[in-house]
């Protein structure tokens, strides 16, 4: 079944139909919309705390940076 080809003249037998609804109703997968509605509010927050993270320590390298350039210059900020 692998090696299966789809195109426009190409046409499924009976036993070829029964078997791929029978792999494909047999995973025992059911679509819960609040389980993937669940995941994707678990990405976004993800998303979200990676972005502040980010900014977070973007902020911390430029204010070390600016106090290094400080210590060098002598110069107050």
């Amino acid at each position: 079944m692998s090696n299966l080809s789809y195109n426009q003249f190409s046409r499924l037998s009976d036993s070829l139909e029964r078997d791929l609804m029978r792999q494909a109703l047999s995973d025992g997968e059911s679509v819960s919309i609040a389980a993937l509605g669940k995941e994707i509010l678990a990405a976004i927050q993800n998303g979200v705390k990676a972005a502040w993270n980010y900014a977070i320590e973007v902020t911390a390298a430029l204010d070390e940076a600016r106090a290094n350039n400080a210590r060098f210059s002598g110069s107050h900020w």
